[in-house]
């Protein structure tokens, strides 16, 4: 069995959920004898390379396409398409495995297609909502959560409203309606009062493209319960979906905790990329209003909002109870997670199925997350962990508190955190479910 493995970016340049995931699937396949491959774009090449990464060999095409609003809007194909397709040729894999898509000259729709035509087959994975939701987040208009359905009046108001459009984004839509029953697609106006008129046949068209992508594949795969149901209240066919839950691609996780010791002050971590979506600006602001010697936060990740992280770095400055300590090599995140007593993820959107809080349960850590989709599927409040109201500052206080008030509950907690399933259990349903795909 020949399998290639699609991304729009792969380690060791670009370290994240995704990348790690695949590099992990693969490691596992190999020691069940299965070849895998991984192909990337190659960005601003005129040349392809290939390289190895931890005996993984990773392709890389030939993507020159200069980037304009004809190739973001989807008007024309990327400029490499075509390489891709002759490596597919020329490697003529038993099943080729997409893991994300992306816009302009990343991984498109079209590449799924060029790959379905090869005659192989063809699977995706959904790590993100942005499948079935434009602004990629499930959080109507910034306030609160969305059950997913693609409505094309109420997702173009939300998605306007993302734009910048607050006041205005009501009427626009009202606009683009009457326009888009007319068969009128101002979204081709090369300006932007063409682009937000042209809201509505924009979600028109990711509901049809996600039907598109579906169909142009064999299987499609969620990682998570939630999502499983989006995709189903958005009229995907059941039999479809294959549900392969998250794993942790780490050999040392955790036993059963029993008294995990108890400090003061309390020991709050925060892990995962410095940007508003992790929401970072809300513990900072829980921690006001708390005395700096009940508390205090270390702050590690990579930044990838420099003006985020300097507005967050400046309000710190004279809180000697925050630590800044930067990127950590995946290899330290269990051991330093260890010297907490609490992680909090303060995401302000619907993430998948964060790895994080895998890494924490595997390292005997309770979490404090915020109440969306993702995070709540793997906590149950008060049991492993508490969650807190999605973007409300005084109810994360609140759990903050509750930790340092009563100092047995994080024993508690902690003694009813389930390790993780490993990924070598993940590589198994996968096996299973290439083997009835190809026969």
């Amino acid at each position: 069995m020949k399998i290639i493995f699609v991304l729009n970016h792969f380690l060791p340049s670009q370290t994240a959920g995704t990348e790690v995931y695949t590099s992990s699937l693969c490691g596992q396949l190999q020691q069940h004898g299965i070849e895998v491959k991984v192909v990337i774009p190659y960005y601003g090449k005129t040349e392809s390379a290939d390289y190895l990464y931890d005996e993984l060999t990773v392709h890389q095409y030939s993507e020159p396409s200069i980037v304009d609003r004809s190739l973001i809007m989807g008007f024309r194909v990327p400029d490499g398409l075509k390489n891709f397709k002759a490596y597919l040729n020329k490697e003529q894999p038993d099943l080729i495995h997409f893991h994300e898509l992306a816009g302009s000259n990343g991984i498109t729709l079209k590449h799924v297609q060029a790959a379905k035509a090869t005659g192989a087959r063809v699977i995706m994975t959904f790590h993100l909502a942005g499948y079935s939701c434009k602004t990629g987040t499930l959080v109507f208009r910034g306030e609160s959560l969305c059950n997913g359905e693609i409505d094309l009046r109420k997702c173009s108001t939300c998605y306007l409203h993302s734009r910048g459009y607050t006041n205005a984004a009501y009427y626009l839509t009202g606009a683009s309606s009457i326009l888009y029953k007319l068969s009128i697609d101002t979204s081709k106006w090369r300006n932007r009062v063409g682009t937000a008129l042209g809201t509505v046949p924009i979600l028109a068209k990711l509901n049809t493209d996600l039907k598109t992508l579906v169909s142009s594949c064999d299987r499609i795969v969620a990682i998570t319960e939630w999502y499983q149901k989006v995709l189903q209240t958005n009229g995907i066919d059941p039999n479809k979906i294959s549900f392969i839950p998250q794993a942790l691609p780490l050999d040392n996780v955790s036993d059963s905790i029993v008294n995990k010791a108890v400090h003061s002050p309390l020991r709050l971590l925060f892990l995962g990329r410095i940007n508003k979506f992790k929401g970072l600006h809300l513990i900072l602001e829980a921690l006001k209003a708390i005395d700096t010697s009940l508390v205090s936060l270390s702050i590690y990740g990579n930044s990838d909002d420099e003006a985020y992280e300097q507005e967050q770095r400046i309000k710190t400055e004279n809180q000697s109870n925050v630590f800044w300590g930067g990127k950590l090599e995946q290899k330290d995140v269990i051991p330093i997670m260890r010297k907490h007593d609490i992680l909090c993820l303060c995401s302000t959107f619907s993430e998948m199925s964060p790895l994080v809080i895998q890494e924490a349960f595997a390292a005997g850590l309770p979490v404090i997350a915020s109440n969306v989709y993702g995070n709540a599927e793997q906590i149950t409040h008060a049991e492993n962990g508490l969650l807190f109201k999605f973007n409300d500052v005084e109810d994360l206080r609140r759990q903050i508190l509750k930790c340092i008030n009563h100092p047995d509950l994080l024993n508690d907690m902690a003694k009813k955190i389930t390790p993780p399933r490993s990924f070598k259990d993940l590589a198994s349903d996968y096996l299973e479910l290439y083997k009835s795909i190809l026969n």
